[in-house]
């Protein structure tokens, strides 16, 4: 189930850059392996502490980042190298911005991975950092 949520250095991450929804894992920095995982329903969901991180499903932190931030980041699956990558896109562009922020030199660019579940976590780490950036 864990493979659902994001990692401990991305729900930091996302911890200080304002997350703060009703999640149902959490890390939590008392224990040695930080995870928590609630099964409780829908009123029992986590929130942030001094001594907790929220962990959100993967999808969530994608979802907060395309609702908060106009950022979409999605998987793509490159079948003649047979790897997955990913792509971002700054929703507000439109018109020649937008196609101009996905050239086929940034295409190109693009880091190669080997599996979907690491294609999603590169994801979530670049949107971190384009939002940490701005």
């Amino acid at each position: 189930m864990e493979e659902h949520f994001v990692n401990y250095n991305q729900a930091l991450a996302l911890k200080q850059l304002g997350f703060n929804e009703p999640c149902f894992g959490k890390y939590d920095t008392r224990i040695a392996d930080h995870w928590v995982l609630n099964i409780l329903p829908e009123e029992h969901q986590f929130q942030n502490t001094n001594n907790a991180c929220i962990a959100p499903l993967k999808q969530q932190a994608l979802r907060w980042f395309r609702v908060k931030h106009n950022l979409r980041g999605f998987i793509g699956f490159r079948p003649n190298v047979k790897q997955f990558d990913f792509h971002i896109y700054d929703m507000s562009l439109s018109g020649i911005d937008y196609v101009k922020q996905r050239s086929l030199e940034e295409y190109i660019k693009d880091l190669l991975v080997g599996t979907h579940k690491e294609a999603e976590s590169a994801c979530i780490d670049k949107l971190i950092e384009i939002v940490k950036a701005k």
